[in-house]
Parts: structure tokens; sequence; C-alpha cells
């Protein structure tokens, strides 16, 4: 090697400069790197906020206007039990010669979705997917279930059909039409149906179809007696207001119950929408129950 070849090539010092001129440019090109993942990173954090809260205000909307007709639903069945009562009290303070007695029994609140299906159809076909939940309450007592993405129509009917103290106190079944049926198990408990997005209304149980009243029980009595007996017949008018005011007052009671047992269930449902909906770590998903 000649001296001239070895007096043109860097010395050490040069080349430690330039491997640590490199080591910067390299770092500041990661820093950028970086600092641009960092910043597509807030901004998808921020999209899937965004969604999410539209998506639950959306939701419980949706909740809020199921409430609303429960509400007026049961302050219409309660206004037509009063008009019933203050009617028969007319007629028996008016009174005739003679007349007869009738009554009926009331019977268990029934519901039935709008949805043919069978006892193989797959939940995931009807449109609920894996964690989709649906909500089938009587008062405070309530009974979620949840898919697995894998079950089927059987599955939800045997969960609903659980006899447990804090299930809702429901049976279900389906009809000859292939319809799901819900009954409660008792005369006086009103049946609530609901859902996380659309679920509920893909087995048939949409709103306008997600809640039921039970039939009251009813009966008119009439009295026997002389219209020249003027103390007998005052007498008969007294018992018959006072039967009339003890059903209104009765009728009153059961509606600020049923009222109660709707707000509880409602509240259930509302809860458990906004649990649903929220935005840890759901992300853009929940844009789908905008549907």
């Amino acid at each position: 090697m000649s001296i001239g070849s070895i007096g043109s090539t860097p010395s050490f010092w040069q080349q430690d400069q330039n491997y640590w001129q490199q080591a910067q440019e390299n770092d500041n090109t990661t820093a950028a790197s970086t600092s641009i993942i960092g910043a597509i990173s807030t901004a998808e954090t921020n999209l899937g906020k965004g969604l999410a809260s539209i998506a639950n205000e959306t939701a419980l909307n949706r909740v809020n206007s199921q409430i609303t007709s429960i509400v007026e639903q049961a302050l219409q069945s309660s206004g037509s039990s009063t008009s019933s009562s203050s009617s028969g009290s007319s007629a028996g303070t008016s009174g005739s010669s003679s007349s007869g007695a009738s009554s009926s029994s009331g019977s268990p609140a029934t519901g039935t979705g709008t949805v043919p299906v069978t006892t193989s159809t797959s939940l995931a076909t009807l449109g609920i997917l894996p964690g989709g939940t649906i909500t089938v309450g009587t008062g405070a007592d309530v009974t979620t279930y949840t898919s697995t993405g894998t079950d089927t129509v059987a599955d939800l009917i045997n969960a609903i059909n659980i006899d447990l103290p804090t299930n809702a106190n429901v049976t279900a079944s389906l009809n000859a039409k292939g319809q799901l049926v819900l009954t409660s198990r008792d005369d006086t408990s009103s049946i609530i149906v609901g859902g996380s997005g659309n679920d509920a209304a893909d087995i048939g149980f949409g709103v306008g179809n997600n809640s039921f009243l039970p039939k009251a029980a009813s009966s008119s009595a009439g009295s026997t007696g002389s219209s020249t007996a003027s103390s007998n017949s005052s007498t008969d008018s007294s018992s018959t207001a006072s039967n009339a005011s003890s059903k209104s007052s009765s009728t009153s009671k059961s509606a600020s119950k049923s009222a109660q047992s709707y707000k509880t269930v409602s509240s259930e449902m509302a809860s458990s929408a906004a649990s649903l909906l929220s935005d840890s770590g759901v992300g853009g998903t929940l844009v789908d129950m905008l549907a």
C-alpha cells in the first residue's frame, strides 16, 4: 500500500464524527415517525369515542321512547278502569227493580312475537350477534340472556323458563305458527321485553310490541228491592257508592304499583344500554347499532 493511498483514507476521528452524525439523523427520523404514529393513534381513539357516543345517545333515546310508550299504556289502562268504576256507581245509585250479577276472572299478561322461528333457528341468523342481549322483565325481576354466537332459539327459551327468584316470572314457548310466546306465571305482572340494539326486534318484540299488560278481573252486581221502600233504596245506593269508591282506590293503587314496576324495569334496560354502549374498548363497531 502506498503512502498516498494511506493519506486519502479518512481519519478515525472523521469516521467517528460521520457515525455519530448518521446516528443523529436516524434518531431524528425515528422521532418523526413516532410523532406521526402517536397523532394517528390519538385520532383513531377520538374517532372511536365519537362513534360510541353517537351510538350511545341513539340507543338511550330508543330506550326512553319505549319507557314513554309503556307509561302511556299504564295511564290509559288506569283511566279506563276508573271510568268503568264510575259508571258502575251511577248505575247502582239509579237502580232498577231487579238486576243480575256477572263476573269474569283475570288472565295473565301474554306477548307474541312477530317473527316465525323454530327451536333450531340460530340466533345469529336472526341478526343477534355474539354478546347481544335479550331482557324479559316483570316488575323488579329481569331475565337477561346473552348470545354466544352459536346458540339457538331453544337456548333462549330454556334460559327464560329457568324459575329463579331473581328471574322474570315468565314462561316461553312457540305457538303453532312458530312465533315466540311469553306468558306471565301470575295474573298481576306485566311483561316488558328489551335488548341491546335491535336484538328484541329480531325475535319479533320491537317497539310497539314489547310491553304486555294482564287482563284485570271484572265484575258487576245489582240489587233487588221495592221502589216503595225508600229507606232500603237509600241504603243500597250508599253501599254501591262505597263499593265503587273502594274499587277506584284499588285501581289507583294497582296503577301506581304497575308504574313503579315499569320504572324499575325501564331503569334496568337503560342501565344495560348505557353499559353495553360505553366507549370502553368497543370502538367503531358501535356504529352498527345506528341502523
